[in-house]
């Protein structure tokens, strides 16, 4: 069995694992973005339902990046809050 201090430390492993994720998913976001404009920019003079589909999905693709960074943030959150219940 682990003692407290190996808990702990295993869990704010776990919080730096997630500030490394996070920081990934804003990368990926920044890239969607970019990724956006450029789609916004060539569909600019066409109306293509595929072009369109392509916005859509890069639109869909953001928004679940920022779901994925606030549950993430929430999980580190809960895991420094364990760390502060055990002392």
């Amino acid at each position: 069995m682990a003692s407290i201090e190996e808990v702990k430390a295993a869990l704010m492993q776990t919080v730096e694992q997630g500030n490394t994720t996070l920081n990934q998913i804003r990368v990926a976001a920044e890239n969607t973005e970019q990724m956006l404009s450029r789609l916004r920019m060539v569909a600019s003079g066409t109306n293509h339902a595929k072009i369109a589909e392509a916005i859509v999905r890069a639109e869909q693709s953001k928004q679940r990046l920022a779901e994925a960074a606030t549950l993430i943030q929430g999980s580190s959150a809960a895991a420094r809050e364990y760390v502060a219940v055990l002392g």
